[in-house]
This record gives structure tokens, C-alpha cells and sequence, in this order.
């Protein structure tokens, strides 16, 4: 045994580890790549190198050549799923079933040879025992051989054939691999058929342990098992647009798949054919796409719109070649497009006829301090607004006061508030009259949309609500509550004046003699008496049964007693109550403001106890005086 029977073995050995990690590495990381496949062969290629290797054991020799004629039947098939892979799609199961029939055979008759010789020999000598060379048998000749090269060298050829179709970016990837399959079949062929060094001497394993750093690099470094290169004649028939290749004579010398379905006939039946004789049109186009890229939308297949793209096509000196025309179905686009036009439309009328006023402002760019530029306006926002017969577009928003500018501005300049839409209401003249609004403010980017709502009606409908809570649904002058309220405001704003308190003294005998719909009624008429002889600004309010007070803010002693007399003299004129004259009296309390204090049911307390002082006058001495009878009804000042 010399020094190579030493060394080779275990090289195999570290080899095929390698190879078998490697391929452990590419499959976990691309389960669906063929290349790990490859390099698992590989390894099992030389493995079963490193058991044949100048060994004279049966048993060795066995399990490396089954070894051997597993790897090299298998490699063949692999190698073309490979080639099928980066250049469309892998193999149908069937083809590979079929593919794989004569090397499950040749792996069948290894593992029993010894039952019938079929791969090899055992040639015993004096000195050592033997093995026969492959070449001389028929199986490798006429069936493995024919099958494992030819398969093997079709897809090598194959695949180096459409390096030019390949994407460049994968062309470099796909050279590494084209190299590496091509060194060690041409060093097989060589050796096998040629008679290239000794037939039994491992050129194969060498090589494919040469090539194990590149395999390494390519599979680690390059990725190559995350490429699937597809070749450019795929691409074009999978573009989804019909694409039409002319010459210069405006003859058809490609079209792809689409194209074809577009224009009603197979590919050799279009080339040479010129394109779209029957269609002014779009000859129109070719004929003046000479030198300019154009485009327009032309219908060329019934109801179907396609938007026809024609390019001239130049090589790398930049001469004309021909012409890509490239067609679009823009059918539906182009019925979206309508709709949405409609849409639009029907928006706009909305808007127009709306009567919400709607209003968008841009902001004004350039500036230091932010000013808003009114971009639109639909015709209620004007009637809000504006003049009639007065466009509003083109007004700084700060020109319009009624929307309050400042809160508008501050808010959607905000950091804080971006995004967030603001709403608040405001009083406004429309068309003189006053009126309410609701301002609602919502972002648009960096702009702003604004929706007035005309919320006069509810306001009014508030106030009424209101006004009804606290008025006296009898009188029709304030209740108890409302009084209360509108007096205590008036007191507290007022330096002088007086207040007044009345009651009917014949009241409880009326209702007792005539029913309580006649007492109603003379409460009715009291109030409205007592109403029509005060100003405006005096507030009169119903405490309850025939109790009255009065706020006369800012008179003097003497003008309050002056109406507290009138009071007195037009409640003591005859009443017609149900059809009848009836007589009833009122007694009257005055307190004064400042005189008898600032809180407003102190100075009522205070005028009613004066009333009940002056209760002690009789009805005809009050009748004869009223002026003295005025002066007993006010209160005391103490000194």
C-alpha cells in the first residue's frame, strides 16, 4: 500500500462530513431547495470513496460501491431538478418517479452484487484479492453510464445555455454552480471514458473535495439556496399586461403570453403579422412613436379599454431597434373612475345644497405667526357669513369674527390638540336677525374643515324651557325661583331703590264665595294690573296665594311711594269676574334700598311686616289717603 492508500481515506472521511454538515446547514435554512440534496450526494459520493480505496475487504468494498452507485445514480437526477428550479419550476412527481427508475435499479443491483456481478467482479490472485473495473461490464455501459453522464451533461448544458435569460443579479451565483457540476463530470468522463489516469483512482472524490470550499462559499456566503432565478421568458409570459415586441417595420417578433390571449392567436402565429392593421388608432400611435415614449387609452377588444404604451426599443449603441408596446386593461379602472367622479358629484351637490354652512381653510406657509386662508365655502356658510352675492374664498379666517379666529387658531396650531377637532358655540347676525351657532373645527392635515349648524331654534326652545320654569303658569309674571334670581342680580347692582310687598285683602272671602276658578281669575288680573303700571327694567314675581313683591332698582323714597300709591289705587278699581263687579283691595309694604339692608328676603321680611302695619288703616281710610296711607305702609329707618 503506498503513502495515498494512507492519506486519501481519511481526507474522504473529513470530506464527506463536511459535505453532509453542509448540506444539514443549506436544508434547515431552505427546506425547499434542491441543493442541499446535492451536497448530501456529494458527501455520501466520497464516502464511499473512502471505503473502496485500496481495500481488498468484500464486505468494505461492498458498502462503498453501494454507496458510490447510490451518490452517482441520484446526483444526475438532482442536478436536473436544480436546473428546472432556477429556470421555471421544479419537475412533476411523475417525471421524477420515472427519472428515478434506474437509479433505485442500479442502487438494487449494488447492494447484490455478490448474487450476481452485475456492477462488479471479484478477481482473486496469488498475492491479493481484487475487483474488476467498472467500464467492463454492461450495466454501467449500456444503462448507468448512458443515463448518469447524458442526464447530467444535458443539464449542465441546459443550464449554462440560459445564463443569458438569467437575471444578472443571479447570474454570478448560478456560474459557481455551473462550475462546480462541470469540473468534476468533465473529470469522470476523462477518467472513464477516456482513460485519464489509473480506473481506479478517485479523480471524482479529489475533485469534489477540491471544490469543497467553493461549494462552501457559494452555499454560506452567497446564499444559494435562497435563489430561485427565474429566466426572462418567464417573466415576460407572466407579466400580467399584454407586452408586443416590434421591429422597425412595425412586424410583430414577440409577444407574450397575454398578448396572445389579447390579439386571439398563438405566438407563431403573430410573428411577422403586423399589428393592429384594423385599428386607426392605434396605428396612429405606432406610427408616431418613432423617437417619444407614448400613451393613450384606446379600446381595442369590444367593451375593454386599454391603455396602449408604445416605446422604441434601442441596443447599447442607442440605435432604433423596434418597439415594446405594452397594453393595460384600464376597463375597471376606468369605471371606478367614473363613479367616483359621480361620487364626487354627488358629494358636491350635497355639500352645495347642505344646509349646514361648510368651510375648509388652508394654512398660509411662510409666515411666523399662522394665518388661515379661506379654500372654500358652500353657499349656506355664506348666507352665514358673507354678503349675499359675496364669495367668501380667499378670506383670512381673522376676517371673520363671528367664528372666533383666535380659539381656532390656537387650538389647531397646538401641538397638544393635533388631530383633535374642537366644537363650541357662538351668536351671530344673520341676515339681521340674531342668531346661534355651533362651530365645529376638525383637522385636515395641516389645514382645517369647519361646520357651522344654525342652533338658533334649540336655543330659543331653552329659553322658553327656561323662561316657563321660572314664570307662573297662573300670573304669567316670575315664580318664586325666578324672582329670586332676576331680584337678588338686580339688588346686588343697584346703589338705591325699594322693594315692594302685596297681598289681596279680600281674597280668601272671593275664593270662598265664587270658587277658586274666580280666584284664579283675580289673580290673574292683579298680576297684569300690577305689570302694566312698572317699567321694563323693574321685576315683579308672584311668592305664592296672592303674595306679590317688587324690585324697583335705582328710584327714590318719593318715586317709590309714588308707585307703591299707584299700585294701591289700580288695584282697588272693581274687577268683572265671571259676569260680576267684585271689589278687592291691596295692602302694600315698602322697604328701602339701602336704608333696610342689601339681601334681598331680609328687605321682603321688612316690607311685609311694614304691610301688616299698615293693614291696621282701614280700607275707606286708604281710600280717602293714599298718600298717608303709603307713608304708614313704609318702613321705619332706624337711626
Amino acid at each position: 500500500m503506498d503513502w495515498t492508500g494512507l492519506v486519501l481515506p481519511p481526507i474522504f472521511a473529513i470530506a464527506a462530513l463536511s459535505y453532509v454538515g453542509l448540506a444539514l446547514f443549506v436544508s434547515r435554512s431552505s427546506p425547499r431547495s434542491i441543493i442541499g440534496v446535492l451536497l448530501f450526494l456529494n458527501g455520501i459520493l466520497i464516502a464511499g470513496n473512502a471505503f473502496t480505496y485500496v481495500t481488498s475487504d468484500l464486505g468494505l468494498y461492498g458498502i462503498g460501491r453501494t454507496l458510490t452507485f447510490f451518490a452517482a445514480s441520484f446526483m444526475p437526477v438532482a442536478f436536473y431538478s436544480i436546473y428546472r428550479q432556477f429556470t421555471g419550476s421544479l419537475p412533476g412527481p411523475l417525471l421524477l418517479a420515472l427519472l428515478s427508475v434506474i437509479p433505485v435499479l442500479t442502487t438494487l443491483f449494488a447492494l447484490t452484487d455478490p448474487l450476481h456481478n452485475i456492477i462488479w467482479d471479484t478477481v482473486t490472485t496469488a498475492d491479493n484479492i481484487g475487483f474488476t473495473d467498472l467500464t467492463e461490464h454492461f450495466w454501467f455501459n449500456r444503462v448507468h453510464g448512458p443515463f448518469a453522464y447524458g442526464l447530467f451533461g444535458y443539464s449542465v448544458l441546459a443550464l449554462a445555455a440560459k445564463m443569458s435569460s438569467i437575471a444578472s443579479a443571479h447570474r454570478r451565483t448560478v456560474g459557481i454552480l455551473v462550475a462546480c457540476a462541470t469540473l468534476p463530470f468533465a473529470v469522470s468522463v476523462a477518467n472513464n471514458f477516456l482513460g485519464f489516469g489509473p480506473a481506479d483512482f478517485p479523480f471524482l472524490s479529489l475533485t469534489l473535495v477540491a471544490l469543497l470550499p467553493l461549494f462552501a462559499y457559494a452555499s454560506v456566503a452567497l446564499r444559494m439556496y435562497d435563489f430561485s432565478p427565474v429566466d426572462y421568458q418567464t417573466l415576460f409570459d407572466h407579466v400580467r399586461d399584454p407586452v408586443i415586441v416590434l421591429d422597425n417595420r412595425e412586424r410583430i417578433i414577440c409577444a407574450n403570453r397575454k398578448a396572445t390571449e389579447l390579439l386571439g392567436k398563438k405566438e407563431s402565429a403573430l410573428l411577422g403579422q403586423r399589428l393592429w392593421q384594423d385599428v386607426p388608432a392605434a396605428r396612429d400611435i405606432l406610427g408616431r412613436a418613432t423617437e417619444l415614449d407614448l400613451t393613450q387609452t384606446l379600446s381595442l377588444d369590444g367593451n375593454q379599454s386599454y391603455e396602449v404604451s408604445v416605446a422604441p426599443l434601442r441596443d447599447r449603441r442607442g440605435v432604433r431597434q423596434g418597439a415594446v408596446v405594452v397594453c393595460r386593461d384600464v376597463t375597471e379602472r376606468r369605471k371606478a373612475l367614473a363613479q367616483l367622479a359621480d361620487s364626487e358629484h354627488l358629494i358636491r351637490t350635497l355639500i352645495e345644497t347642505s344646509s349646514n354652512g361648510i368651510l375648509r381653510f388652508a394654512l398660509d406657509p411662510g409666515r411666523e405667526q399662522p394665518r388661515f386662508r379661506c379654500v372654500f365655502a358652500n353657499r349656506a356658510a355664506e348666507a352665514y357669513l358673507g354678503e349675499v352675492g359675496t364669495s367668501l374664498v380667499g378670506t383670512w379666517l381673522d376676517a371673520l369674527p363671528v367664528l372666533d379666529p383666535e380659539r381656532l387658531t390656537a387650538h389647531f396650531c397646538s401641538t397638544t390638540n393635533a388631530g383633535v377637532p374642537v366644537s363650541f358655540e357662538m351668536a351671530a347676525t344673520v341676515q339681521e336677525q340674531e342668531s346661534w351657532l355651533r362651530i365645529v373645527g376638525e383637522p385636515v392635515g395641516d389645514d382645517m374643515s369647519v361646520t357651522l349648524i344654525d342652533i338658533t331654534k334649540r336655543k330659543h326652545n331653552e329659553q322658553r324651557m327656561l323662561d316657563e320654569a321660572l314664570r307662573d303658569p297662573l300670573t304669567g309674571v316670575l315664580n318664586r325661583r325666578g324672582f329670586e334670581s332676576a331680584a337678588a342680580s338686580c339688588i346686588r347692582s343697584s346703589a338705591q331703590g325699594a322693594v315692594l310687598y302685596l297681598d289681596l285683602n279680600q281674597f280668601k272671602s272671593i275664593n270662598d264665595r265664587f270658587g277658586h276658578q274666580a280666584g284664579d281669575a283675580l289673580l290673574k288680573a292683579f298680576g297684569h294690573r300690577l305689570g302694566y303700571c312698572l317699567r321694563t327694567e323693574d321685576i315683579l314675581g308672584r311668592l305664592g296665594g296672592d303674595e306679590f313683591a317688587i324690585v324697583l332698582p335705582g328710584v327714590s323714597v318719593a318715586d317709590a311711594k309714588h308707585i307703591a300709591e299707584r299700585l294701591v289705587s289700580t288695584a282697588a278699581d272693581a274687577y268683572i269676574i265671571q259676569g260680576k263687579e267684585v271689589r278687592c283691595s291691596a295692602s302694600v309694604g315698602i322697604a328701602l334700598l339701602p336704608q333696610h339692608g342689601h339681601e334681598l328676603w331680609h328687605l321682603i321680611s321688612v316690607a311685609d311686616a311694614a304691610m301688616y302695619n299698615a293693614k291696621n288703616i282701614s280700607d275707606a281710610d286708604a281710600a280717602n289717603d293714599r298718600a298717608a296711607y303709603v307713608d304708614a305702609a313704609t318702613a321705619e329707618v332706624r337711626r
